[in-house]
């Protein structure tokens, strides 16, 4: 009787590319033949379309979410008669003995860029792939943003980590180097706070930032811009509108949709609580347009966003699904819960809340949620450089 490892190769591939994301790693470690079959390029790109096939007849959108310091791959249904997120599994590396205590992470393209909890180590990852670079820092926690420049016409994937407004450096991934950049800013990021990361659209990065000098001459607060890096430039870009002014406590939260190459807005307002989200035709560093998607009373639920929280964008429903992180506090009268997914749907506003699962106290102030929508990617990782960066430079 033939087994698996006997069928005919067409047999073989048609039955492997059923095999869901999260069992990938079980796969390739099945034997040196699905292995090599796993990493073929036709393979792989049949794969990614039965995923995709199987999750748009479901109505799903791939997700991954961080919490309680771990990667989780979930499908989120923004079904109005019966939302959900569905715990598919967690993400794990190819290696059993990598320990990822995740802290951060940042997205571009499928690959994912996450900071350890210690802050002694970056790792750059493919989680289709299992392809995982792993990069030694100076224990200190920076913030970072993952994306792409070109060079001669190629894409040269790089990593921008910042400690405040003074300290910017760059990695380049295809080098395995470091570089200082030289910026003086006048604006500031509500990082440290808030865990307000950047978003990757077209390979830029772009923030919600505020003046350094928030006050004007008359004694009134100036409003927040958006703030692009342009990773081909290697530089900040100038400042550009948003939709709508944002102010002292109001939630600015930036997104992405159209696989990460348009750019969305959610817009709550500390006094109103209303909430609006607005997204881009056109977006880059020199120019943006804006028109409105949605807009929902927030103020019968009594929610309230921060710009800590993380957002999906779902067009054809015209609908929304908030991730809200883990800062929450239950004595500010809200009834934002952390760890927590909201779906709003923009012709019927709020639909319900929905507890994506037990908190782990010990980081419930630390780790925050965060949800993005996740398109795998068989871009592959250089063989991974173990790099140690001292105060800007390299030790190999």
């Amino acid at each position: 009787m033939a087994n698996l490892t006997t069928l005919p190769k067409d047999l073989l591939v048609e039955i492997l590319t059923r095999i869901p994301t999260t069992s990938m790693r079980a796969m390739r470690c099945t034997c040196k033949k699905w292995n090599t079959l796993s990493k073929n390029g036709d393979f792989t790109k049949k794969h990614m379309a039965a995923e995709a096939a199987a999750a748009a007849k479901e109505g799903e959108i791939p997700a991954v979410v961080l919490f309680n310091r771990s990667l989780h791959l979930m499908s989120v249904n923004l079904n109005d008669s019966d939302p959900s997120v569905t715990r598919r599994g967690n993400l794990t590396s190819l290696n059993e003995t990598d320990n990822l205590n995740v802290s951060q992470v940042y997205h571009c393209e499928g690959l994912l860029l996450c900071a350890m909890e210690d802050n002694s180590k970056l790792v750059l990852w493919n989680p289709y792939s299992g392809q995982t670079r792993w990069i030694l820092v100076k224990p200190r926690k920076y913030y970072h943003s993952l994306g792409y420049g070109y060079r001669s016409g190629k894409r040269s994937y790089k990593i921008l980590r910042f400690l405040d407004e003074s300290v910017h450096e760059i990695y380049n991934v295809s080098s395995n180097t470091w570089r200082v950049l030289g910026v003086s800013p006048d604006w500031y990021v509500d990082v440290d706070e808030y865990e307000n990361n950047g978003v990757t659209v077209k390979g830029n990065t772009y923030w919600y930032a505020k003046p350094l000098d928030i006050i004007s001459a008359g004694g009134e607060e100036l409003p927040g811009f958006l703030l692009c890096f342009d990773f081909t430039a290697e530089r900040f870009a100038r400042r550009l509108p948003l939709p709508v002014d944002g102010f002292f406590e109001d939630a600015v939260v930036l997104s992405s949709f159209r696989e990460e190459q348009q750019l969305a807005v959610l817009f709550q307002s500390i006094n109103t609580l209303e909430m609006e989200v607005w997204v881009t035709s056109k977006v880059g560093p020199s120019a943006v347009s804006w028109s409105k998607f949605l807009s929902v009373d927030m103020a019968a639920p009594f929610i309230k966003f921060n710009i800590g929280a993380s957002f999906m964008v779902d067009e054809e429903k015209r609908a929304v699904v908030v991730f809200q992180h883990g800062k929450a506090k239950a004595e500010s009268g809200y009834r934002t819960c952390p760890n927590t997914a909201y779906f709003i749907d923009g012709d019927k506003g709020y639909l319900r809340g929905v507890d994506l699962g037990d908190r782990d106290m010990e980081v419930y102030s630390k780790v925050l949620s965060q949800g993005f929508a996740y398109v795998p990617s068989s871009l592959q990782i250089n063989e991974p450089v173990m790099t140690e960066i001292i105060a800007g430079v390299n030790r190999l």
